[in-house]
């Protein structure tokens, strides 16, 4: 066997004992989904309710199941009172645990709740919480439940009552005593299972015994301290709805708008404005309409109303809850922006308060890169990560704002290691930081990335590898020109591969697209390095985005592998927006510029010159006086702009001579000209003439034209009249 067959053996053992698994080079995951959560709803069906809190419970309880986002969540309803003789039970399971992954169940759930109802006196009606949430506990704590996240709703007025019930003792003035004394101990278990208890209170609620119920266990799990679990009295769909949203975001992490509200009038309509983030991947909007009759329908950002059920673009519809209080509309990869919810109440309905609310998450997967891929103990690894969501690559440092990234170390010859918090210094979606590797590191590395944080469905990635020993072998480093994350379908970045062989041999390495998102067709050209048995070598490549990679943010993680035994010499992760091949309009854009400039030039040119031949023409400042053996006997001025000015000589009986612009008499026009000025008479004979030329008429009668934009312009001595016939 050769000494390269032995090596790569060698290794291929070593990493299958240490459950390396990497990815394949080209292969793409399917894109992250929400975890799950345990929701169990706890309602309150005791004596101490009125009928009228009992329907709105009800209606509490619909919004909660119809609300849940992830369709792999389960979802249980209780509804609880006391047990006061035999036969009775303080427990009613009115609603299994229900998977909401289809319409159908979530309608079961809708219709499962209307069998919560007031206990009479002959049923057990008093309150008995530490057997609720006994119950509850029992629901949550199942087997493979252990990483879940457990919600509790509990619905009451918060006074405990099980002076009836002889499970507390057989002296009733200490059963509620006995009772309130083991809540201490359950909440404990409720703490230790990681359960988050929160209580909404009806009717004339007690706040002080609600609080004492609310459990604030996991609230570390967002990436950031959130609001642990506290009372909430619910007086108005608004406080409903805000209190649900308070507990997703802490206790799935979910993003929740403030609640719109508003008042729908009878007969009439109310829209309803709602925010969807960009992150989002999946979620719900949740409209509590209190009527059942009330129609709803959901415009998105670009005015389009969307379906009940189906595919609509990039996004999945389903909803559920039209013939009840609450209405949810679930989507998948839905369109981000300012949404509409529209409600139109048919006659009939009387005016009334109805709220809405958008409940959303980002599926967020993190990548995660080491620099160098096999650090050697007492080294500073560098540390990158990326996020990726259901549409691809997220590279926005907007939509990533409010996120937590951390890095932890775990591996062989040390303990544990604080996390590393990584940060984006550049603000182009990449997250870096250093983690030191312990001097005393001895074999198998364990580098976890992870993302936390409001809005998003967190993740937590590894990346398995081993510390280098010695200082031979082959290290690598992988660059990549240019800093402008927009590259072009199609186009191809220069990149560097610089190699070191210590190993004493030739090594063929590869450059090889790992793990890239959804849609990223990325090869790098050529792939392979060709390396001395000893020294240094830098090798130009280029990493091409074919034609049909998707357009917008993608990612991938460039491996230099030696092909000799596998070996990671060199790693770095990418992110490029990748945009469509421009059209043959815009790869010319400079000519059409150029053009348009050229014809806009022409154009003013043109304008001016025709606006300058019409200025020359202009009889503005033209006059013509009527004399009698050199004495004035009239003056008559051009009054409009133009290119002839018009007059008539006129002998009228009793007044003699005169100039007029109108009446009768003989008619004469003045235009000017590029000799000077041009009188034409009543016979249309023309006389060219210049400023203080004559024209005699008759009887020592003289026409004199006066010219004073030509005087001004250059004074000229008078031009001595020149007859010139019309033809």
């Amino acid at each position: 066997m050769s000494t390269h067959r032995w090596a790569a053996w060698t290794v291929a053992i070593i990493l299958a004992l240490s459950g390396f698994s990497p990815v394949p080079a080209g292969a793409q995951e399917p894109p992250p989904e929400l975890r799950p959560v345990r929701i169990v709803v706890l309602v309150d069906e005791s004596g101490s309710l009125s009928e009228e809190d009992i329907a709105r419970e009800r209606d509490a309880v619909r919004v909660i199941v119809q609300g849940e986002p992830s369709p792999k969540s389960t979802v249980s309803v209780i509804g609880f009172a006391s047990a006061d003789a035999s036969g009775q039970s303080p427990i009613d399971p009115v609603c299994p645990p229900t998977t909401v992954d289809t319409p159908q169940k979530h309608q079961a759930l809708a219709d499962c709740v209307g069998k919560l109802r007031r206990r009479a006196g002959n049923e057990g009606d008093g309150t008995d919480h530490v057997t609720a949430l006994r119950a509850a506990l029992s629901h949550l704590n199942t087997p493979g439940s252990a990483e879940e996240r457990k919600i509790v709703y509990l619905l009451s007025d918060g006074k405990l009552d099980v002076s009836g019930s002889p499970a507390y003792g057989d002296n009733p003035e200490a059963r509620n005593a006995a009772a309130r004394g083991a809540l201490p101990g359950l909440l404990a278990e409720l703490n230790q299972a990681k359960v988050s208890v929160w209580p909404l209170g009806f009717g004339q609620a007690d706040l002080t015994q609600l609080n004492a119920l609310a459990t604030g266990a996991s609230q570390d799990r967002c990436g950031a301290r959130t609001s642990p679990p506290s009372a909430t009295v619910i007086t108005t769909s608004a406080d409903l709805l805000r209190a649900i949203g308070a507990a997703s975001r802490s206790a799935r992490c979910a993003g929740v708008s403030d609640p719109a509200t508003g008042e729908l009038p009878a007969g009439g309509t109310l829209d309803l404005p709602l925010t969807v983030p960009a992150i989002a991947s999946e979620g719900a909007f949740v409209v509590h309409k209190r009527d059942p009759r009330v129609v709803v329908a959901y415009r998105d950002p670009q005015g389009r109303t969307a379906p009940s059920h189906g595919t609509f673009g990039e996004s999945r519809f389903e909803i559920s809850g039209q013939g009840t209080e609450a209405e949810v509309l679930r989507i998948v990869n839905p369109e981000p922006g300012d949404w509409t919810v529209s409600l139109s109440a048919p006659p009939g309905v009387r005016p009334h308060n109805v709220s809405a609310v958008a409940i959303f998450q980002g599926a967020v997967r993190a990548v995660i890169g080491v620099v160098p891929p096999a650090p050697q103990p007492g080294a500073t690894a560098q540390v990158t990560m990326q996020v990726r969501g259901s549409r691809g690559a997220v590279t926005n440092p907007a939509q990533l704002k409010g996120l937590t990234f951390l890095a932890e170390l775990t591996g062989e010859g040390f303990g544990a290691q604080p996390a590393v918090e990584l940060t984006d210094q550049d603000g182009d979606g990449q997250y870096t930081g250093g983690v030191a590797v312990p001097g005393s590191a001895s074999g198998r590395l364990d580098f976890f990335g992870s993302v936390t944080g409001i809005g998003v469905s967190g993740d937590r990635r590894p990346f398995p590898t081993r510390i280098a020993l010695g200082a031979a072998g082959i290290s690598g480093a992988l660059t990549l020109d240019g800093v402008d994350t927009e590259v072009t379908a199609g186009d191809a970045l220069p990149g560097q591969a610089q190699v070191t062989n210590s190993t004493g041999q030739p090594r063929t390495l590869r450059i090889e697209v790992a793990e890239p998102s959804p849609g990223a067709a990325i090869s790098a050209e050529p792939s392979r390095v060709d390396v001395p048995a000893a020294g240094a070598r830098t090798h130009d490549f280029a990493l091409r985005f074919a034609p049909g990679t998707a357009l917008g943010p993608n990612q991938a993680r460039l491996r230099l592998v030696d092909e000799a035994n596998g070996t990671v010499a060199g790693e770095l992760l990418i992110s490029r927006v990748v945009v469509a091949e421009p059209s043959w309009f815009e790869k010319l854009w400079w000519l059409w510029v150029t053009l348009t400039i050229a014809l806009v030039a022409l154009l003013v040119g043109f304008l001016w010159q025709r606006r300058k031949q019409r200025s020359g023409r202009d009889v503005r400042g033209v006059s013509v006086e009527l004399t009698r053996h050199g004495q004035s006997l009239d003056t008559l001025r051009a009054q409009i702009t133009g290119e002839r000015f018009g007059f008539v000589l006129r002998d009228e009986p009793g007044l003699g001579m005169s100039l007029g612009h109108n009446g009768s008499g003989d008619r004469y026009t003045v235009r000017r000209g590029a000799g000077g000025l041009t009188l034409t008479g009543p016979a249309g004979d023309r006389l060219t003439l210049g400023p203080g030329g004559r024209h005699e008429l008759r009887d020592g009668l003289e026409l004199v034209l006066h010219d004073r934009s030509a005087t001004r312009a250059e004074p000229q001595p008078p031009v001595a009249p020149r007859y010139d016939p019309y033809s």
